[in-house]
């Protein structure tokens, strides 16, 4: 990894650099951990719809007691530019996230996902069972498991998902934060409170990480990420139009899964996430009272406390 250097006292141990995949300069954050021979378990980190690798500053300290952890870009979000030769789509991200797992030597490791960032977990874990060796899932935006004619129709399916990009994170991809200027108190901490329920609440460390995340004011930058954002969503929506693709990915997955998710979540409901648990009854599962669409931002010793506890029990088991 380049250019490399550690984010500060308030994330102990997290290191922000570029890693070369492919040729291509990719921004990830790193902390290191109990290497495979010692019993460490590699974790790859994958954001959501319009976020970015910071998204995961606050539970990679935690987590690297159980191995390395990476947390990436994706192409056209953060930090990693877009290249002509692209998709910006899930199944494009698949392939990168894989390319990334390579670029590391990981022939096997864990996966945390959140938001559309499950969306990818989910199939890349359905397309190499043999890497994955387990699967977090926060908020993950899978279809609803009902029948097709219960959907809307794809451009309106794409519609209803523009609340998705105006998250607070989202929003500064499509240059309403960063670019276009802070916007006023108000709107501000109701885009907030899509991902926080308690804003007030959140460390200052990482609302100002999340800030200077989006501060690129470079034109060619923010039309990167609105290219990216808009070509991603329209791949989510129409794998939502046609479901029978991720469905059959969720019943092909063989990594022991847990899911995340909350009843305030206002992007991914939480009666998805009932659906697809009772469809993989193998799978753990918390849909908690009154949390959002992130939990690892949100109230992330939580988020810690539950995947020790899953990652506990799941080694008992065997």
């Amino acid at each position: 990894m380049t250019r490399a250097a550690e984010l500060g006292p308030a994330f102990p141990g997290v290191v922000d650099g570029i890693l070369e995949v492919q040729g291509r300069p990719v921004r990830v954050l790193r902390v290191d951990g109990p290497p495979e021979g010692a019993g460490g378990e590699p974790q790859l980190l994958v954001h959501g719809l319009g976020a970015s690798a910071v998204t995961w500053a606050e539970v990679m300290p935690g987590l690297s007691a159980s191995g390395p952890v990476v947390a990436i870009d994706l192409p056209g979000f953060g930090r990693t530019p877009c290249t002509d030769d692209d998709t910006l789509t899930v199944e494009g991200y698949v392939r990168f996230a894989l390319d990334v797992a390579d670029t590391l030597g990981w022939d096997r490791f864990a996966l945390h996902g959140n938001s559309m960032g499950g969306l990818i977990a989910t199939l890349l874990a359905a397309q190499q069972p043999e890497r994955v060796t387990r699967l977090v899932l926060v908020s993950p935006a899978l279809p609803p498991t009902s029948p097709l004619h219960l959907l809307l129709p794809a451009r309106a399916t794409l519609e209803g998902m523009v609340p998705i990009a105006v998250s607070s994170v989202s929003a500064a991809a499509l240059g309403v934060l960063g670019a276009g200027g802070l916007l006023d108190e108000r709107r501000n901490r109701h885009l907030m409170r899509l991902i926080f329920s308690e804003p007030d609440g959140v460390r200052p460390e990482f609302i100002d990480l999340m800030a200077q995340e989006y501060a690129e004011d470079d034109d060619e930058v923010v039309a990167s990420r609105r290219r990216a954002l808009l070509s991603a969503l329209r791949s989510i929506a129409q794998l939502w139009a046609s479901p029978g693709r991720v469905l059959r990915a969720i019943d092909a997955v063989e990594a022991p899964t847990l899911i995340l998710g909350g009843t305030a979540d206002a992007l991914v409901p939480a009666k998805v996430l009932r659906q697809v648990l009772a469809r993989r009854r193998d799978w753990r599962g918390h849909v908690l009272d009154d949390r959002r669409h992130a939990l690892m931002m949100e109230a992330p010793e939580e988020y810690l406390e539950l995947v020790r506890a899953w990652g506990q029990d799941h080694r008992e088991a065997v």
